[in-house]
């Protein structure tokens, strides 16, 4: 499984690792349906526990999330992934809040989520 690239579902490929065998993994997956996927879909709580398995206790998980708008407020979904990282047993290391400057993206903030 080492420098080599599967194009599959994320959970086939992590199932097939052994226990704390990533260094690090950084990903920003689909969230709050702000885009269409080709009817794949996301099942955060399974790839959450897969991730908390494989990654080494030294390692780190990047999860770049944001919140889709509604009514003028964030829905809060990154704030609620994170908490559940946590329950499965990560530690939160850091969050970032930041905005990106660019006309064609239209949410203003975006919070990942750099979990150990």
């Amino acid at each position: 499984m080492i420098n080599e690239i599967h194009n599959e579902n994320c959970l086939e490929t992590m199932r097939r690792m052994p226990a704390e065998f990533i260094d690090l993994t950084v990903t920003s997956p689909p969230y709050d349906d702000l885009r269409e996927y080709d009817g794949y879909s996301f099942e955060f709580e399974l790839i959450a526990k897969e991730l908390y398995r494989i990654t080494k206790e030294t390692g780190s998980v990047v999860w770049v999330v944001g919140d889709q708008t509604r009514n003028g407020s964030e829905s809060g979904t990154s704030f609620k992934q994170a908490l559940r990282f946590i329950e499965i047993g990560f530690k939160l290391h850091d969050t970032m809040i930041y905005k990106k400057n660019s006309s064609t993206y239209s949410a203003r903030n975006r919070i990942p989520q750099v979990l150990l």
